[in-house]
């Protein structure tokens, strides 16, 4: 909801739009990490100066609410410490098959839901559009190694939901079949105990540590496209990751690995 700006009261209208976009954080209507519009696109519906609206962002930047990542955009800050894996965004089941590891994938549900107030803000959809949600179970020799739930704004891609997953993969259909290449994404590892829906899916007890994923995927225009909360059997991958470090600059590349059961 856009605030109604005083132009004639004590207050600066930066300040007016800063406690606006405060307040927008502080209540969870934009979820961690989610993008915010351009400033040219906030200056045009405040309607405001881009002056104005940038200076307001910067201040919440400087006290930590809000990060800038150059050529991405302004994102809210996650509250814990985050450092990048990767440069290359390669999901899951791309990783497998460039490994020559072969898995099978169970669906569970595949349908047409109304968003929580998390996934509308990270998605950048309205709280009562349609989006489309993806529960999956990915197998490697028979047992289940992760659990994925994928949301998709589904607007730019009707009828996704007709789609057979068991011989698809999400992102196949979106660049294949709707055109929408995927440009770039924004990943968080978070380590932690699983639900009781993700240890019976991956048959382990509820005090077994699993790696939880949270991934947003963008297209070429900065839009999201899809969310993923993936949950990662603890004892089966560990994460690796080879950094460079030169003059000026840094590179840093990663993967996820499978390791044999029973293997620390």
């Amino acid at each position: 909801m856009m605030p109604e700006l005083s132009r004639s009261g004590p207050t600066p209208i930066y300040k007016q739009i800063k406690s606006w976009m405060r307040q927008e954080i502080q209540s969870g209507a934009w979820a961690e990490h989610h993008k915010l519009r351009s400033e040219d696109d906030l200056a045009e519906i405040l309607n405001v100066s881009r002056g104005t609206v940038r200076k307001a962002i910067t201040e919440l930047i400087t006290e930590g609410l809000l990060v800038r990542t150059h050529g991405r955009g302004t994102f809210v800050s996650g509250n814990a410490l985050e450092q990048p894996l990767a440069e290359r965004l390669v999901t899951f089941s791309e990783d497998l098959l460039g490994k020559g590891i072969a898995f099978e994938t169970h669906v569970l549900e595949q349908s047409l839901i109304q968003p929580t107030t998390r996934i509308s803000s990270l998605l950048s959809v309205a709280t009562d559009a349609p989006v489309f949600f993806l529960k999956r179970v990915r197998l490697v020799s028979g047992q289940p190694i992760t659990l994925l739930h994928n949301y998709v704004a589904c607007g730019k891609c009707p009828g996704i939901e007709t789609a057979d997953f068991t011989r698809y993969r999400l992102f196949e259909v979106l660049e294949d079949r709707y055109g929408l290449p995927i440009d770039w994404g924004r990943r968080t590892f978070e380590a932690r105990t699983p639900s009781e829906e993700a240890a019976r899916l991956l048959d382990i007890p509820t005090s077994s540590p699993v790696m939880y994923m949270e991934q947003i995927a963008y297209l070429r225009d900065g839009s999201p496209i899809e969310l993923s909360d993936l949950w990662i059997k603890g004892d089966r991958y560990r994460l690796s990751a080879v950094l460079r470090r030169g003059e000026g600059h840094s590179s840093e590349t990663g993967s996820i690995f499978v390791a044999p059961s029973g293997t620390p």
